[in-house]
């Protein structure tokens, strides 16, 4: 189990490396700052502002899902002509990206691999004159409920022509797109509970009304998305990062586990009955950490309040 979650763990620090490696080696003139225009005069590149590695949460469910996102004219003022683009999947961005990954943790046993079937809407897209500098690009992705949730998929969408004399940015013209499968777990939850900081009545006490979000990791798996908040109910607490926590349903209430891989101090307090509960779609978590349980602690209660 602790194998898994190193691994698990090495994957999700891989993965948030390769997303800063793609942002920062794709900045489109990083020196351009309040003098942008000026660097831009006359000249008009094609990028998606989001380019390199994206998350697109699916629900497993019958019905076609659309998601979409920005492509981008990059210039002073607004295009004189008619700029059409046209898309296409670019599968070789996606094994490079997945080569990437693999080098990080050469235990990585799993792949990207392409949503099957999945349509590019606007497959060519046009941007009429003196009008915008953006429009958006819509994908497809058919029925997600026979989907395999152990299987990692991806859409990966590359600009391959453009019009009206706008240079295609070669290192702001892919977007990848993960999908990951959203689990039963996955939401919007309400916290309360009580946290301790030693030392600190500040910081110590109980917090209410907390909005929490929990994101699909694994098929049985969420990972904490929001900030923890100490007792005052506002500071964001330090030293802690985003939880993994594993549901086991072989029994009632579900056993839960918990990894942090910011801060492997962080544990569950044995002695306290970490669980979800089914019926009340409820988490249940007394979790320390730093020089131990009378030093860093959170007790909570996760209600589920609605989607992410």
């Amino acid at each position: 189990m602790n194998k898994m979650k190193n691994m698990k763990s090495k994957i999700l620090l891989a993965i948030s490396f390769l997303a800063v490696v793609f942002v920062t080696s794709s900045c489109l003139k990083d020196d351009i700052g309040i003098n942008w225009a000026d660097d831009l005069k006359g000249k008009m590149y094609a990028e998606f502002p989001s380019n390199g590695a994206n998350t697109y949460v699916i629900q497993p469910v019958a019905a076609d899902q659309v998601f979409k996102f920005l492509v981008n004219i990059a210039t002073d003022e607004l295009p004189k002509t008619d700029v059409t683009f046209t898309f296409d999947f670019d599968p070789t961005a996606m094994a490079a990206y997945n080569t990437e990954l693999k080098k990080a943790d050469p235990n990585m046993n799993w792949s990207y691999r392409m949503y099957p079937g999945a349509v590019i809407n606007d497959k060519t897209l046009t941007i009429k004159a003196d009008t915008r500098r953006n429009a958006y690009v819509h994908v497809k992705l058919p029925r997600a409920d026979t989907l395999n949730l152990e299987n990692k998929y991806m859409v990966p969408i590359t600009i391959t022509s453009v019009t009206g004399g706008v240079i295609i940015a070669a290192n702001k013209k892919t977007v990848l797109y993960r999908l990951p499968l959203a689990n039963k777990w996955e939401g919007t939850y309400k916290l309360k509970g009580w946290i301790l900081r030693e030392g600190d009545p500040v910081l110590t006490g109980h917090r209410k009304n907390i909005t929490v979000k929990l994101a699909t990791l694994g098929p049985n798996s969420v990972v904490w998305e929001s900030t923890h908040i100490w007792g005052d109910g506002a500071s964001g607490v330090g030293g802690i990062g985003n939880w993994e926590i594993t549901i086991d349903e072989s029994t009632v209430p579900n056993k839960i586990s918990l990894v942090d891989p910011a801060n492997p101090a962080v544990k569950l307090n044995p002695d306290y009955p970490n669980r979800y509960e089914p019926s009340e779609k409820t988490f249940y978590i007394d979790a320390y950490w730093g020089a131990g349980i009378n030093n860093r602690r959170e007790i909570d209660t996760l209600v589920y309040y609605g989607p992410y």
